[in-house]
């Protein structure tokens, strides 16, 4: 039994890397226990006890930004291995499966800049207490100043990843006395808010503002504009979670492990482009001293 622990099981992530963990898992004989802990560090401590204590051989963690002395704690005294996927607890662990949040921002920055000229580009979201988070704002920061872009902090509103906070947070960019002209939204829901408010106020999305997203959703094309992302494989992510505890569990002593997913620009009309594109300027490869690619681009782990 493995443990699986994220932060909103209804977010289509992590319903996605569960998938892709559990084929994986179920393959060599493992069942799931998932948890939700609702964003809330303190339950992330009481459910990586729980489990614990329960004699789960193993955990696939996605953090609501603990600290890392319950990992530490399982892993002494339980000898259990902890995964890391997305947002991560420096020090502890297993591995860990990340993305690549601050080449991928930078990547939207630069699009936007480069392709159709924009200078005043607001940023919505995101917990800066989380890696993703802090690594997403990052990306958005060196962007701007990597195109010679000035970045006013009015243009940067914190929150978190809901779409309420996404039409919360747009609201004030749209308030203020030089509105943005586009907007980066660091995950699905935050842009799905964005462009819920921007419709309501009559602005028209990409003529007056342009949006683009870090997430890639099923609903994405199906949006009115078409939303631009960075694509992702989500179930991907999940494969590799799993193969990473499998991994520590028949290797007792090997070391940890930590891969970096890499990101592809999905060009669709929400940046101003005339139609859809292909995929197009892949950010840095996946990176670990034991992991290689099948044929389709996915990271394997050896």
């Amino acid at each position: 039994m493995i443990g699986f622990i994220v932060p909103d099981i209804s977010s289509g992530f992590y319903a996605n890397a569960l998938k892709g963990a559990q084929h994986r898992l179920q393959a060599a004989g493992y069942q799931i226990t998932l948890m939700d802990t609702d964003e809330r560090p303190d339950r992330e401590r009481a459910a990586l006890l729980a489990l614990a204590a329960g004699r789960v051989d193993g955990f696939i963690l996605c953090s609501s930004g603990g600290d890392g002395s319950v990992v530490r704690s399982i892993e002494r005294r339980y000898r259990l291995p902890v995964v890391f996927f997305d947002n991560v607890v420096e020090g502890v662990g297993a591995g860990r499966v990340t993305l690549a949040n601050e080449a991928g921002i930078q990547l939207l920055v630069g699009h936007l800049a480069d392709v159709h000229g924009h200078r005043r580009i607001g940023y919505v979201g995101g917990i800066e207490s989380e890696t993703s988070g802090a690594e997403r704002l990052a990306g958005y920061q060196v962007g701007m100043r990597g195109n010679g872009l000035q970045i006013d902090d009015r243009c940067v509103r914190p929150g978190d990843w809901t779409e309420a906070a996404g039409r919360t947070e747009t609201a004030a960019l749209m308030k203020l006395d030089d509105p943005v002209t586009a907007i980066i939204y660091p995950c699905a829901d935050l842009a799905l808010g964005g462009l819920t408010e921007l419709r309501a106020r009559g602005v028209s999305v990409p003529d007056e503002v342009a949006i683009v997203c870090f997430d890639d959703s099923d609903a994405a094309p199906l949006l009115d504009p078409p939303l631009t992302v960075l694509a992702r494989r989500d179930r991907d992510i999940g494969d590799l979670a799993a193969s990473m505890v499998l991994r520590a569990l028949e290797h007792t002593g090997a070391g940890a492990m930590d891969v970096r997913i890499s990101m592809e620009l999905a060009v669709r009309r929400s940046c101003g482009c005339p139609q859809e594109a292909p995929r197009s300027k892949a950010a840095p490869p996946a990176r670990s001293s034991t992991t290689d690619h099948d044929a389709s681009g996915a990271a394997r782990v050896g």
